[in-house]
């Protein structure tokens, strides 16, 4: 169901799916995950077609440094008030580092402030529509534009306060 809703609301922003049955604990039963990539523009549209199964529960955001883009992915819970039922939905795509800029999800799960906040001081991502911008890891002294998870980050050196 989960699969076909996301089709039918992304169409073409719809790169690609897949569903993999995890088996977990001494009985091996198992819970889904659905993998899906797609275009930044559906981001919203997929995590909106998420709320039609109740408010999904955001587990965690993370980044990773791809080279010339950004890869972000967005690992959600739907169906978790039901024993046995729940279902893991994980979202990723690409942005380029040259716009790095994203809609930030706090409009609608004001709980995402954390993990974006993270994700805009180590890798430099602006989320659109994020309030709280202060440092969660870094001192707010950081220099400008230094992003610690990106792979051609230079002059470490100058990241780096020495006490002596």
């Amino acid at each position: 169901m989960v699969v076909e809703d996301l089709k039918k609301a992304l169409g073409p922003l719809l790169e690609d799916v897949r569903i993999q049955d995890i088996p977990e604990g001494s009985k091996r039963r198992s819970y889904q995950c659905v993998w899906v990539n797609i275009r930044k523009e559906g981001f919203l549209t997929a995590v909106r077609t998420l709320f039609r199964y109740g408010f999904p529960h955001l587990g965690i955001l993370t980044g990773e440094d791809m080279g010339e883009d950004l890869r972000l992915v967005y690992i959600f819970k739907v169906f978790y008030e039901e024993p046995r039922e729940e279902v893991t939905v994980v979202f990723s795509f690409h942005i380029p580092k040259s716009e790095p800029v994203v809609p930030s999800l706090t409009p609608m799960i004001p709980g995402a402030s954390t993990n974006e906040r993270e994700i805009r001081e180590m890798l430099g991502v602006e989320f659109r529509g994020l309030k709280d911008k202060r440092h969660l890891f870094l001192p707010e002294d950081w220099p400008e534009g230094k992003y610690p998870w990106r792979k051609d980050e230079t002059n470490v050196e100058d990241m780096v306060k020495r006490t002596r």
